[in-house]
């Protein structure tokens, strides 16, 4: 009836047709199946009920060679059936999540080649260019790398000249830095050349400026790298750990060496700590707000017979704390596996479902954690998960007292400080900075460092610019 209605031009039956086929689509393979009709018939309606379901479905469905042939294979008609004037968009997220899996990948070359065709404007010609020619770069594919950075230069994209021009290249590298501060690429190309005039110790610094704000595999390496040359061998572990709590199977040294093996080389020149060696190394470096340090002292840790759901689940703060949301949830779903109890269990659930969307099943884990004992942890998640699930005032005042419950059950002072910080955070929003304050200092008196941020926010409210600018530089 969809082919006779097409055929015929009998739009309603069409229309008709299409969203009654839409209503039959539940599962990745309708989707397939339904999507191949739709884009040869020109259904938009069918087409779009598909893409819903293999959206849903990301990063998982990019696995799946039927649903990567018909992303990759689309022409320009089809990809406006399937989304209309968001084609581009639509290409964007796909070679997002694709790069996410594997940057080099033939799929993800594939997604930013349809990203380029669906360009429609100066500007997403600009990147989609730009991105295509870096992942060819990445490649190795140098020719190719060349003619496309050559092509977004033409369009306007100014970062693109830090690839071509060789005598004014490190004008061009800081020129870009200025445009954009958090493009990785001319902080590697700066600290891999000062590397190379043996000026290491400046390579650090270079490569430090872009890791202080933004952690990138590539940039730890290279420190790796600036560390080996120094002989500060503890340094270099501490990186080398940090990449494998990221990348389990992360290989180095342009993809030749494991950074297993590197690691196990290094660590014959460091003095082994003891477990207790390695708590005080955490206390501090967590309290110093060294979210790569903290990283490493835990996958150090893990290696011993310490509580590991609990190691975990710190291990998962940090990577979220260091945006890194997937390397997170693969920690949580482990702390989940290692649990020492079902109170502790359900409370790594209660995350889990929270950081997935699903908030009132994550307070519900909390309570029935809090129904089998009440904890620090269970406590803390009911609050965070109900001061984001409700607007209403009341809500604040029980978000205040499930965090008092939560200071008076045991827990060390790294967990204790960041409900401290929650708190002084609640009472800033209800209008009692007295309070906020309060909160603030305490938490500061056991090393939460982040604290000074809040209080900065306090003296700023209370129109006292010298103190928020105090505690501003001291959080900085």
């Amino acid at each position: 009836m969809l082919d006779f209605a097409n055929k015929f031009c009998c739009r309603g039956l069409k229309d008709a047709c299409e969203r009654k086929l839409a209503s039959f689509v539940s599962s990745r393979q309708d989707a397939i199946d339904f999507m191949e009709c739709a884009v040869e018939l020109g259904c938009s309606i069918l087409a779009a009920s598909c893409l819903q379901v293999l959206l849903n479905e990301l990063p998982e469905c990019l696995n799946d060679e039927q649903v990567v042939r018909i992303f990759s294979s689309a022409n320009k008609q089809q990809r406006s059936t399937m989304a209309g004037n968001a084609s581009f968009s639509l290409y964007c997220l796909l070679s997002e999540v694709s790069m996410s899996i594997s940057a080099t990948s033939d799929v993800t070359i594939s997604f930013l080649e349809k990203l380029v065709d669906s360009a429609s404007d100066s500007r997403q010609k600009q990147l989609s260019l730009h991105q295509l020619a870096c992942m060819r770069l990445l490649r190795k594919d140098h020719t190719e790398a060349e003619r496309l950075f050559n092509a977004a230069f033409t369009a306007g994209h100014l970062y693109s000249s830090t690839i071509l021009d060789g005598d004014s290249k490190l004008e061009n590298l800081n020129k870009a830095t200025e445009l954009d501060p958090t493009l990785t690429y001319p902080y590697m190309v700066r600290a891999a050349s000062l590397m190379k005039r043996q000026s290491v110790e400046a390579a650090l610094m270079e490569i430090n400026r872009i890791l202080g704000f933004k952690l990138v595999l590539e940039c730890l390496e290279l420190r790796f790298c600036c560390y080996l040359a120094l002989e500060d061998y503890r340094a270099a572990l501490c990186d080398v750990q940090a990449i494998l709590t990221l990348a389990p199977d992360y290989r180095m040294i342009g993809g030749r060496v494991a950074a297993k093996q590197l690691r196990m080389l290094v660590m014959e020149n460091v003095e082994q700590w003891t477990t207790a060696d390695c708590w005080m190394q955490l206390y501090d470096r967590w309290s110093s707000v060294d979210d790569i340090g903290s990283l490493s002292v835990i996958y150090q840790m893990l290696e011993s017979d310490a509580a590991k759901g609990v190691l975990y689940f710190r291990q998962s703060l940090l990577l979220l704390r260091l945006n890194c949301p997937e390397a997170a949830m693969r920690s949580l779903q482990l702390a989940r596996e290692h649990a020492a109890s079902q109170h502790e269990r359900l409370v790594y659930e209660g995350w889990i479902l929270y950081d997935t969307g699903h908030c009132e099943e994550g307070l519900q884990k909390a309570e029935a954690s809090i129904a089998i004992q009440r904890s620090f942890e269970a406590f803390f998640l009911k609050a965070y998960a109900l001061a984001d699930s409700s607007l209403e005032p009341s809500t604040s005042a029980t978000v205040v007292s499930l965090l008092e419950d939560a200071l008076r059950c045991p827990s060390d002072r790294l967990r204790k400080g960041q409900a401290l910080n929650n708190l002084g955070s609640v009472y800033v929003d209800c209008g009692k900075l007295d309070l906020a304050a309060e909160c603030y200092i305490n938490a500061l008196k056991i090393g939460h460092t982040r604290a000074h941020q809040g209080l900065a926010r306090v003296h700023f409210l209370r129109n006292n610019r010298t103190g928020a600018f105090e505690g501003d530089d001291q959080a900085n």
